[in-house]
């Protein structure tokens, strides 16, 4: 399956995050859907086909913890693949991916260089 057949969910609360990264993606071909924070985010998965979601840690309404703790609890996107933003890279990965149900932890500071790399190897 290619990139162009997979849907990724970015979300952050962000207009200028979510327009660089949305641009990143689709650049690489895939298909971009947002949410401005988790509230938002959540509405997005009516039966739609997302295949990843990205999504900031800090966010209002329901930040990015919250939103993939209810990702879990959603008996078919329970195991989606999900990317955590944090700001702060000095978190012990590790530790944080155990308690957060993140797939992978990206730093804010890598985002350009890891991202798409990140995508494809998590999706094709």
């Amino acid at each position: 399956m290619n990139a162009a057949s997979k849907t990724v969910l970015l979300v952050d609360d962000s207009e200028m995050v979510l327009r660089l990264i949305s641009t990143m993606l689709k650049k690489a071909g895939y298909q971009v859907l947002t949410g401005c924070d988790g509230e938002d985010a959540l509405t997005q998965f009516d039966k739609k086909n997302i295949d990843l979601v990205i999504t900031d840690l800090n966010m209002p309404n329901k930040d990015g913890l919250q939103l993939i703790s209810e990702i879990r609890n959603m008996q078919y996107y329970r195991f989606l693949p999900i990317v955590l933003f944090v700001s702060d890279s000095t978190i012990s990965i590790r530790d944080y991916i155990k308690t957060s149900g993140a797939t992978v932890l990206l730093s804010k500071d890598a985002i350009k260089e890891k991202l798409v790399p990140t995508v494809k190897k998590m999706i094709g």
